[in-house]
């Protein structure tokens, strides 16, 4: 009988700021991460067609919403499931091998059994890696998002998404490398409406089939002539995301500073505004703003047993760095 022993839903921590800032801002249901689907065993004779898992998020959740003329981006996350299947699977198969010999030495042997078990235990130790992309075009080319109805009809996403970020051109899928990358638009131009948006996958490299991810719902809707406080200071954070994403500093410095002006106890903004420094070398001031959004984090969170390890991570390459450069100015 053919078993499915499980498929679990994990995180795959996302680019640059997604844990440090996302947090702070929707402390319910922020993860700052992207799922990445990770199967385990299923029975020897069950097929492992070798494809990628495709996980989707749009704005770093499975739903979102958003006034028309504001950033969208989504996060696509790949990897190769049947290969992290097939190493899961190797560790039962060695215990059922083990007991088919151990009942063939007690009298009772099951030659064809244990003859499946072995081949089955051979080919789990060497699953096949998949390849994405190629020299001439890049993996993230063959990606592309579609809108799908009730009904299962797929038509094109009415949204320019460009690839932002650093992306790899070339990745390989196996047992431990997945891949990841981002999509967005800085000003949705799209109608309002309710979307159920999917990512599907093109041939592309080694590859030369066809996945999709599961859908995410995304919701557009007209913006208000006036925005209310709190609806500012959420599109201002969406804003200071997306150019995070993309390496615009000077609009990461800009929604920072409003971050801040709103509320001088900002976690995000004074992250926001330690980023932007960093990024034009302004090194002290990004100190600074590490040090204050550190500290806040504390105070926030007085019994909190998660450490802010993106911070402590950030102050510590900072001091480093300025440790080094006293160094080599002292030096003859």
């Amino acid at each position: 009988m053919k078993k499915v022993i499980g498929l679990v839903l994990v995180l795959l921590l996302a680019a640059g700021l997604g844990l440090g800032v996302w947090r702070w801002w929707r402390l319910s249901r922020s993860t700052g991460k992207l799922p990445e689907l990770r199967a385990v065993m299923m029975d020897e004779d069950e097929p492992r067609p070798v494809e990628p898992a495709l996980a989707l998020q749009v704005n770093e959740d499975q739903e979102a919403t958003v006034f028309a003329g504001t950033p969208v981006w989504f996060q696509l996350g790949a990897a190769n499931t049947n290969a992290m299947n097939d190493v899961a699977g190797t560790r039962v198969l060695a215990a059922k091998i083990d007991h088919l010999k151990a009942e063939a030495a007690r009298g009772n042997p099951r030659p064809a059994a244990l003859q499946l078990a072995l081949a089955d235990y051979q080919k789990r130790t060497a699953p096949a890696a998949i390849t994405l992309g190629d020299a001439s075009h890049r993996w993230t080319d063959a990606v592309q998002f579609l809108v799908r109805d009730a009904a299962g009809s797929e038509k094109p996403l009415p949204l320019a998404l460009q690839p932002v970020g650093d992306l790899s051109g070339i990745v390989v899928l196996d047992t431990v490398k997945t891949a990841q990358a981002n999509f967005g638009i800085a000003s949705a131009g799209i109608a309002p409406g309710t979307f159920a948006v999917v990512a599907c996958l093109g041939a592309t490299g080694a590859w030369q089939g066809r996945v999709c991810s599961g859908a995410v719902n995304l919701t557009v809707e007209p913006q208000p002539g006036k925005l209310t406080p709190e609806q500012q200071l959420v599109l201002d954070r969406q804003r200071a995301r997306y150019g995070l994403l993309a390496g615009d500093y000077n609009a990461i410095e800009i929604y920072g500073r409003e971050l801040v002006k709103t509320d001088p106890k900002s976690g995000p903004g004074h992250i926001y505004l330690g980023e932007a420094a960093l990024g034009k070398d302004q090194f002290d001031n990004a100190l600074r703003e590490f040090v204050t959004a550190r500290a806040l984090y504390k105070r926030q969170n007085p019994d909190a047993v998660e450490q802010p390890v993106y911070l402590n991570l950030r102050i510590s390459q900072l001091l480093k760095g300025r440790q080094e450069q006293s160094s080599g100015s002292s030096q003859p």
